[in-house]
C-alpha cells in the first residue's frame, strides 16, 4: 500500500526510505526522548511517561508517592486572655524568658545586678594590699636591716701588710668617714710606716733578682720554683702595701703630698715586680735554665729604669711631721 509523504503530499512506494519528489524521511513518524521512556519490568514494553501502569501488561511501573509523615503534637491553644480554647488551631504556645529585659525598673535588684558586688571589692582590695605589702616587706626586710649592706664590714688585721692596726670597714667609695670618728692611729705614724714598708720589700725585690742570676746559671729546677713562688709573694705584698697607702691622709690634707710620693714609688717597685717575676718565669719553665740565661738577664734588665727611680727619689721623698 502506498504512503502518503508528510511533507509534500505525493504518493510514496512501499518499502521506501524517502519521498522521490522530496526526499523527505518517510521512516519515522514520531520522536520520543529516550529519557522519558521507561520499560515495564515484567514484559519489557515501552511505558509513556505520562502512565503509570504498563499499557501490555497492566504492570505498575511508577508507585504512587508516599504519604509525608505529620508529627501530632498535643499542644494547649492559648487565646488572648491566656485560657486554653480547643476551637482555635495555629495558636502558637507562648514561651516567657527567664532573663530579664535589659530596661527592667520593675526589678529592685536590676540596677546592682550589673554592677560588681561589695564583696567582689572587698576581696581585691584585701588581695592587693597584701601583695604589696608583701613586696616591700621582701624588699626592705626590717627583720635584718644589714642585709641590703654590700660594702665590707668586717674587721681585718693588715699588721702583715705593712698597715699597723686593724681596719673595721672599708672607706673611700664604699662609705665616707664620719669626720666627728675618731682615727684609730695617728696619720703621720701610719705614712711613716709604710715609707718603711717600701724600703723594706725593695730589699726583697734586689735579693730575688740577685738569686735568680746564681740559679740560672746553676740550673736548679726546684731552686727556680721556689724563687718563683717568692717572687709572686713580694708583688703581692707590694700589691696590698699600695692598697693600703690609697687609704691613708687626714681630713685636711696636710700629708696629702707624701701620700702621692708613697704611691709613686709603690707604682715603681710594682712595675720592677712585674719584671721579676716574668724573669723567674723564664727560668723555672725549660728543662735546661741555662740554656735561657741570656733571655733571663735580658728580661731583668727591663727592671732597671724603675730601680733607678726608687733609689733616687726614696730619701727625698721621707714624710715629716707637720706643725
Amino acid at each position: 500500500m502506498a504512503q502518503v509523504c508528510h511533507r509534500c503530499g505525493a504518493l510514496v512506494p512501499d518499502g521506501a526510505a524517502s519521498c522521490p519528489h522530496c526526499h523527505a524521511v518517510t521512516e519515522v513518524t514520531q520522536k520520543i526522548a529516550v529519557g522519558d521512556l521507561t520499560w515495564c519490568p515484567s514484559c519489557g514494553a515501552l511505558v509513556p511517561p505520562t502512565d503509570a501502569t504498563c499499557p501490555k501488561c497492566g504492570t505498575l511501573v511508577r508507585p504512587a508517592a508516599a504519604p509525608r509523615p505529620v508529627r501530632d503534637l498535643d499542644l494547649p491553644e492559648i487565646d488572648d486572655e491566656g485560657e486554653p480554647d480547643s476551637s482555635r488551631t495555629g495558636v502558637m504556645t507562648r514561651i516567657e524568658s527567664a532573663i530579664p529585659p535589659a530596661a527592667d525598673a520593675s526589678s529592685p535588684a536590676a540596677s546592682r545586678d550589673r554592677m560588681p558586688r561589695p564583696r567582689a571589692f572587698a576581696f581585691a582590695a584585701i588581695f592587693a594590699v597584701a601583695i604589696v605589702g608583701g613586696a616591700a616587706l621582701l624588699i626592705t626586710h626590717p627583720w635584718d636591716p644589714t642585709a641590703s649592706i654590700t660594702r665590707a664590714s668586717e674587721p681585718a688585721d693588715t699588721s702583715m701588710s705593712g698597715y699597723p692596726g686593724s681596719v673595721d670597714a672599708l672607706s673611700g667609695q664604699d662609705r665616707e668617714r664620719d669626720k666627728d670618728q675618731p682615727v684609730s692611729a695617728d696619720a703621720f705614724d701610719l705614712i711613716e710606716s709604710a715609707y718603711e714598708r717600701l724600703s723594706e720589700l725593695e730589699g726583697a725585690v734586689g735579693e730575688s733578682e740577685t738569686l735568680l742570676r746564681e740559679t740560672c746559671g746553676e740550673g736548679d729546677a726546684e731552686a727556680l720554683a721556689d724563687g718563683l713562688e717568692d717572687a709572686r709573694a713580694v708583688s703581692l705584698d707590694v700589691s696590698n702595701l699600695i692598697s693600703d697607702i690609697e687609704r691613708l691622709g687626714d681630713d685636711d690634707g696636710t700629708y696629702a703630698e707624701d701620700v702621692e710620693h708613697l704611691l709613686t714609688l709603690g707604682n715603681w717597685l710594682r712595675n720592677r715586680c712585674d719584671v721579676l717575676t716574668e724573669a723567674w718565669r723564664l727560668a723555672a719553665e725549660p728543662d735546661d735554665p741555662s740554656s735561657v740565661s741570656s733571655q733571663v738577664v735580658s728580661t731583668l734588665t727591663g727592671g732597671r729604669d724603675y730601680a733607678r727611680l726608687f733609689d733616687q727619689n726614696y730619701d727625698d721623698w721621707r714624710p715629716e711631721r707637720a706643725g
